[in-house]
């Protein structure tokens, strides 16, 4: 499968209509059939210019394990340019209205933080940041799977995927081992059960909030779910062998069902489980959840076994910075380069939160990350196989996350059939990518 897929089409009026109308929980394609006219203010888009201060929108600030480390970041970068950062602060579950509402009236014009910021593509208010990333040595995969006609609004300044993590002692027992088949991955987890029927094999997700995990899967079995010219394949022979074998290994008990990350993280720490999907926090997770310092000693990334000798892949997770373009960018562009290359800002993150820089030279430069095993063992297992979904693109990636989860779910609850289940979310999909065009 391509990691560097052609670019999507032109955003349409609707599409933006639909962009400034997200609000909260509701998607950005919600009112997209409204009147409501886009704003005629905001950020002047006639080029790019310098202005004396940024606001910087985002939640961490409001997080205590990131606090410090942004705020340092901050604080340097206004000492070294004398500007100023005005701080908008939200909590991370209302970043969706927040950037549109700040969108609609014209007030966004800074630096946005983490996202969602799919939902200002849109309105056309976003820099191309193409030129930073080509002075940073950053995963070439994940940067070409962000673009947008060419130009990339996102950078990634922590880059990884979210992969299969696993108690090391008992996977070598058990001959769980990277480049494995998915046969001899589901015959590891086989003799895992064997051995101790208490002990859950494999934790996978198979409850909502975190049933897009099912992605994963049907990438492996070669069904794009949505292709990069937005084209639903869910119902197709990789869909359903992927998630026919998902709920097999469920029935057969070597997963377990009503399963969320967060119960998957609680169940791996106690020892309960052998392995679990997650990102680069594992490891943190795994002390802040009581594991055992055994435990977080053995925990090991696994790399996704392949089928039919495809390569393993991971969906991208990660965060990064995005700004407005025009009045004022090339203040936010000279912060966010300031920030992707501020070493001591970086050593904050991964001492305090488990995260580690995406340029590799900014990398080699933070304290004790080239001795950290899980998360170098993580960037080549997981995080060097990772890419963005086609839809990560679209302002509509969380309706098209929560619609499969849902999705998904009814099919591991046996409420209904793999093929019919599949069918039946194709077309909530299509009707979902049939608002944007």
């Amino acid at each position: 499968m391509s990691h560097n897929p052609s670019q999507p089409r032109l955003v349409s009026r609707r599409k933006m209509l639909a962009g400034l109308g997200a609000l909260g929980a509701v998607s950005a394609f919600t009112v997209a059939g409204c009147s409501t006219p886009a704003p005629s203010g905001g950020p002047d888009t006639t080029g790019s210019s310098e202005t004396d201060s940024i606001k910087f929108y985002g939640n961490v600030l409001g997080e205590e394990s990131q606090k410090a480390a942004w705020q340092g970041a901050i604080d340097g970068w206004e000492s070294r340019s004398g500007k100023s950062v005005k701080p908008v602060v939200y909590p991370y579950d209302q970043a969706s209205t927040q950037l549109a509402l700040a969108a609609r009236s014209g007030d966004f014009g800074g630096v946005g933080q983490g996202g969602p910021w799919q939902v200002l593509v849109p309105t056309g208010i976003l820099a191309d940041l193409s030129e930073l990333a080509s002075h940073m040595s950053l995963p070439l995969k994940i940067i070409e799977s962000l673009r947008i006609d060419g130009k990339l609004h996102f950078l990634p300044l922590n880059a990884s995927g979210i992969g299969l993590v696993g108690d090391g002692r008992v996977a070598d027992e058990a001959g769980l081992k990277d480049g494995a088949s998915v046969e001899e991955f589901a015959a590891a987890l086989e003799r895992i059960k064997q051995q101790d029927k208490k002990l859950i094999p494999y934790a996978a997700v198979t409850k909502n909030p975190d049933l897009k995990d099912a992605v994963h899967w049907m990438w492996s079995w070669g069904s794009e779910v949505v292709t990069v010219d937005q084209r639903c394949t869910l119902g197709d022979a990789g869909s359903v062998a992927a998630i026919t074998w998902y709920k097999e290994l469920q029935d057969a008990g070597l997963t377990k069902s009503g399963v969320a990350r967060t119960d998957a993280r609680i169940l791996f720490a106690r020892g309960q489980a052998v392995l679990y999907d997650d990102a680069p926090l594992a490891a943190k997770f795994v002390r802040t959840n009581g594991g055992s310092a055994a435990l977080a000693t053995a925990i090991r990334p696994l790399q996704r076994p392949s089928v039919d000798g495809r390569p393993s892949v991971n969906r991208f997770w990660g965060s990064g910075l995005f700004c407005s373009k025009g009045k004022g960018e090339a203040t936010s562009k000279d912060f966010i380069s300031f920030v992707a290359g501020d070493v001591k800002a970086a050593t904050s993150l991964y001492e305090e939160a488990a995260l580690a820089p995406a340029d590799a030279r900014v990398a080699a430069k933070v304290a004790g990350l080239d001795k950290d095993v899980f998360q170098n063992t993580f960037r080549t297992a997981i995080a060097d196989h990772a890419r963005a979904a086609a839809w990560d693109r679209l302002p509509s990636v969380s309706q098209i996350d929560t619609a499969i989860g849902e999705g998904v779910a009814v099919i591991m609850a046996g409420q209904t059939g793999v093929q019919a289940g599949l069918n039946s979310l194709k077309r909530k999909i299509d009707d979902i990518l049939a608002q944007d065009v």
